[in-house]
């Protein structure tokens, strides 16, 4: 599943995304490659213009867009291309994204390292992720 570009990336992980408007899985696309190009920025700092930071916001709240739709298209994708290697390296990682700020209330009892019984004003989410890479190309 070698690419060249963050754009035939997201096109080979997302193009087939069944989101209901084929509009919406080129919005998806092109989303995914400004991330990906852009790994270490928030959505602003990765979308280039003004108008491409509203798209992306537009498409985030957008309730007609499943997430579930999103990540099986990756999940699938990713399938289909390690059946074809013979050896998959599957190198993984716990990250804890804390929230010190309002958000805090709409996240509700994730998490809390709090052992004092008190309500925390923090909340912690887990991330694990898992990056697959072929074990004779890297």
């Amino acid at each position: 599943m070698h690419t060249n570009t963050s754009e035939e990336w997201a096109q080979l992980i997302f193009g087939n995304a069944n989101l209901g408007d084929p509009r919406r899985t080129r919005r998806l696309a092109l989303l995914a490659s400004d991330m990906a190009e852009n790994a270490d920025s928030s959505i602003v700092k990765a979308s280039d213009t003004p108008a491409k930071i509203e798209a992306a916001y537009r498409f985030i709240r957008n309730e007609k867009i499943s997430p579930q739709a999103i990540a099986d298209s990756g999940f699938s994708r990713t399938s289909e291309a390690v059946k074809q290697l013979p050896l998959v390296l599957a190198i993984q990682d716990t990250t804890g994204l804390t929230f010190k700020h309002s958000v805090c209330k709409e996240l509700g009892d994730v998490n809390c390292a709090n052992t004092l019984g008190k309500p925390s004003k923090t909340r912690t989410l887990y991330a694990h992720s898992t990056l697959a890479i072929d074990a004779d190309t890297e």
